[in-house]
């Protein structure tokens, strides 16, 4: 298991964490992710779960889908469980796919969609009032990456950088580089 794997792997499960403590009247509150709640949250990381497994099929994606979700446990549950057996062959990390920033390595595109869950851990929390729990490394790693891609990610779902001080956490720092307000 690489790096890139492993962290991709530990922000799955935290958002796991999450969806797990969810209760079904939950569901449709709002999220910091502007114009979704706390469902289309979750739709959108079963898209990813669905795509990155679509790419281990051989299947290319410009984006993830947001499919409708009836069941959200059950679904994620499904979602979860075929990405992490998709991921669970060393020379799957190593095939090449086609993907929303270019044809990369599994590995590699793994590096670079680990903010997702994490930012949505955060998203899907605050949305249903748990305790935010990010793991500091992942968050250090996320923010960096973050920070060095600059406006390039600011859009549809990253608002402007929040403003934060030297001594704030580095999750606090992290989630404030997505432009949500931690």
């Amino acid at each position: 298991m690489t790096i890139n794997h492993r962290n991709y792997v530990k922000a799955l499960f935290g958002f796991d964490a999450v969806v797990q403590r969810t209760s079904d009247n939950e569901w449709m509150n709002p999220s910091p992710c502007v114009d979704w709640s706390a469902l289309d949250v979750l739709a959108h990381n079963i898209g990813m779960c669905r795509m990155i497994t679509g790419f281990v099929n051989g299947e290319g994606a410009s984006v993830s889908d947001h499919p409708e979700i009836k069941n959200p446990k059950q679904e994620w549950l499904i979602a979860r469980d075929e990405v992490l057996e998709a991921l669970d062959r060393k020379e799957i990390l190593q095939m090449r796919a086609d993907t929303p920033w270019g044809n990369l390595t599994i590995e590699k595109f793994l590096g670079v969609v680990v903010v997702d869950p994490l930012t949505h851990t955060f998203d899907l929390a605050r949305a249903v009032g748990q305790e935010i729990r990010i793991d500091d490394a992942l968050a250090a790693i996320s923010y960096e990456r973050l920070k060095a891609a600059g406006d390039s990610i600011r859009g549809e779902k990253f608002g402007s950088e929040i403003q934060t001080d030297e001594n704030d956490s580095i999750v606090h720092k992290f989630i404030a580089v997505t432009g949500r307000k931690p």
